[in-house]
């Protein structure tokens, strides 16, 4: 399942009545696609009164997830919760930010929680997101098509010089402004030498299609005649005019 802020809404309420005395406080609750974070629990800080407001839960809608995932995700986020609330100690002392090194957000306090809302609940709540629940979980149909989307768009642009190659990976959407800015972007005789031509490519391959496009900052790889066509192998690159 994919949830919704009304789902959340609800069995945030249920869950404090539940496992938290209904001690937790009113907060916002959101949802967004982030494929490095399951779920979120923020807070402000109080500069005035030295301490810190719990502001929202977010939850990743990035995988579909058996409701019972969610529901682990959602308690180990209302944990943070009740950290925030119960010990603004544990983050802010005297008007500074309690660092890292410090206080470990889920370290003791954390897992002794977890264990108590663990056994009263039957639920397993971790402190990092564990195999199990990345196994029973799949990529979201919008997930799905965002990903297709990244690699239906994606390009591969080569910058050939008398020296070698520079490619990197970019979009169609950065087509224009690279034609027309990429010789001057950079000091191209330290690399490669003189700039002889510019290609693009399409290709078929998932994981360079996920990386960051570059278009004003090149991030990629030099390589000789040789080294490119093999790479171009591997990718299943084809040239594309534009």
């Amino acid at each position: 399942m994919v949830v919704t802020t009304s789902w959340i809404s609800s069995n945030y309420t249920k869950f404090n009545n539940l496992y938290f005395g209904g001690t937790l406080p009113n907060i916002k609750f959101k949802t967004n696609r982030s494929k490095n974070s399951w779920g979120f629990a923020s807070f402000r800080y109080d500069w005035a009164n030295d301490t810190i407001i719990p502001e929202c839960i977010t939850i990743s809608n990035y995988y579909d997830s058996p409701e019972e995932v969610k529901i682990q995700t959602l308690l180990h986020e209302m944990i943070h919760i009740a950290d925030y609330f119960w010990h603004p100690e544990h983050f802010i002392r005297n008007g500074r930010k309690v660092s890292a090194r410090t206080y470990d957000a889920h370290g003791y306090w954390f897992n002794e929680e977890a264990r108590r809302i663990s056994k009263k609940s039957g639920y397993k709540v971790a402190n990092y997101v564990t195999r199990e629940e990345v196994a029973a979980s799949k990529l979201s149909e919008r997930s799905q098509r965002n990903v297709e989307n990244k690699k239906n768009i994606a390009l591969i642009c080569a910058v050939t010089g008398t020296n070698g190659i520079w490619w990197f990976k970019t979009d169609i959407y950065k087509v224009d402004y690279l034609k027309k800015n990429l010789r001057t972007m950079y000091n191209w005789s330290l690399t490669i030498g003189e700039v002889k031509h510019i290609k693009f490519y399409t290709f078929d391959n998932q994981t360079l299609a996920n990386r960051r496009s570059c278009r004003s900052k090149i991030s990629g790889w030099r390589t000789n005649k040789f080294g490119f066509m093999n790479a171009m192998e591997k990718y299943k690159a084809t040239e594309v005019h534009f």
